[in-house]
């Protein structure tokens, strides 16, 4: 795998003149740190203020930098790649407002049996991938973005139809 523990993960509020984003970000292989996945949108704020909400009700972030357009929250070292699973999850999203009441419950992985595991694999086959496509293709990504749109259309597919069953 890329990411071996010892990565330090940070998730990141921004505005810009181009807008509002969620910036995953985090050093690899010891390397400087890079931004991983990039989302932006419509309530993209509401998204990132209730996972961060949930994320501090579970002591699982420390608050880093807090300035008027930019928010930084330090993610513990286990929870990083779940997150990073969920972010890959409500990436491409039509309506990623409706994932979040979810969030709490996935990366707890008891309501939903083995979804913490399930988005903890979703981040690292995102970037086993994402390796093997960027060398065929010759790319600089760390994270291919389309490669990370198909992997979230379809583990989507998959999540809604297990949650049926799990009801």
């Amino acid at each position: 795998m890329s990411f071996e523990r010892g990565n330090n993960y940070k998730i990141v509020y921004r505005k810009s003149n181009k807008g509002e984003f969620i910036l995953f970000k985090s050093n690899l292989q010891q390397k400087r740190e890079k931004i991983l996945i990039k989302i932006g949108g419509r309530n993209i704020d509401q998204i990132f203020n209730q996972i961060a909400k949930v994320l501090k009700e579970k002591n699982l972030i420390e608050d880093e930098n807090v300035s008027n357009n930019y928010i930084t929250y330090k993610l513990n070292q286990d929870i990083g790649p779940i997150v990073g699973g969920f972010l890959i999850l409500i990436r491409r999203s039509r309506e990623p407002l409706e994932w979040i009441p979810y969030f709490g419950d996935l990366i707890q992985g008891e309501k939903y049996m083995g979804s913490k595991t399930v988005l903890y694999h979703l981040w690292f086959l995102g970037l086993d991938l994402s390796q093997d496509v960027n060398k065929k293709l010759n790319m600089k990504y760390e994270l291919n973005p389309k490669v990370l749109d198909s992997i979230s259309a379809g583990t989507k597919i998959i999540a809604k139809k297990l949650w049926k069953i799990m009801k």
